[in-house]
């Protein structure tokens, strides 16, 4: 009985595919709304003028702890489901790892050719910063896809069907760099214009959402989003210039990632469902489409 209990509570909640189904909820909005807070967090930067590198500094971190917990909270709290079905589990993990290790490594030599077409080449920064550096981003990477790809186009998917999901998440992806448009003042004019982001950076980035949510709806596991963005941001910020060469207080940076991280422990910690316990959204529900 015991161990009926246990396999029980460790089932992913498999929602049958479906191209398009029509079965809204309540809680669908409810991304949209943190996006949109977050969003006007980060907008206070603006008032900062040339400090505004510095103030986001200290803003990110605040969105990337709340693209984490918040979504945790709902999902325990209000629908009182599992993560499974989000991707946080170890099932499927050997798609993930072969399709996330096969496109990453690619995506990573795609980007990193380019740069050494032109002479520049990654390389580390002291020892302290580019610890501060790697802690910093797989929190900030791992914030992003719990939220673009796990919670928002699973509950997409759930409602509307895989098309709408990896559509509607790829969408708000490739809107999300218009927040912090023109907002560092050492971008040359050229790259923080509008007509360069409608012509280089929405299709790149809405394109780069459809692979993204197409894997991770694909594998049920975020591990391969994951792996498919992170060696092309890791090479990039450690190019000349590149954002693991710009951290100008590694102490506080690392001080600062490992108390979001135990944020983050311990929320999931104590939203975690009990033992032998269920999902408690019914399957049949999903069927109607």
């Amino acid at each position: 009985m015991a161990k009926g209990n246990k396999d029980s509570s460790e089932d992913i909640l498999e929602i049958p595919f479906r191209v398009f189904r029509w079965n809204p909820r309540k809680g669908d909005i409810a991304p949209l709304i943190l996006w949109i807070c977050i969003s006007g967090l980060l907008q206070l930067s603006r008032f900062a003028g040339p400090r505004a590198p510095v103030i986001l500094q200290w803003l990110k971190p605040i969105a990337d702890l709340a693209y984490l917990v918040v979504p945790i909270l709902f999902i325990r709290l209000v629908d009182k489901d599992g993560l499974s079905f989000l991707g946080v589990s170890k099932r499927r993990i050997g798609w993930a790892l072969a399709f996330g290790l096969t496109l990453g490594l690619l995506a990573g030599w795609l980007a990193l050719s380019r740069s050494l077409a032109v002479g520049d080449f990654p390389f580390l920064p002291p020892v302290l910063e580019t610890c501060a550096y790697f802690l910093s981003a797989l929190f900030h990477l791992a914030a992003i896809e719990f939220f673009y790809r796990g919670w928002l186009a699973s509950r997409l998917e759930q409602s509307y069907g895989f098309i709408i999901a990896v559509l509607g998440s790829s969408l708000l992806y490739a809107f999300s760099p218009l927040v912090l448009w023109g907002t560092d003042p050492t971008v040359p004019a050229a790259f923080s214009s509008l007509g360069f982001y409608w012509s280089a950076v929405f299709p790149f980035t809405f394109f780069m959402g459809l692979l993204l949510a197409g894997m991770a709806r694909f594998t049920r596991n975020l591990l391969a989003p994951i792996l498919i963005m992170l060696p092309q941001i890791i090479l990039g910020d450690l190019l000349p210039g590149g954002a693991a060469h710009r951290i100008s207080h590694p102490e506080s940076a690392l001080v600062g990632t490992l108390a979001l991280a135990g944020i983050v422990a311990v929320v999931t910690w104590l939203t975690r469902p009990k033992p032998g316990a269920r999902h408690s959204v019914p399957l049949e529900r999903f069927m109607r489409s």
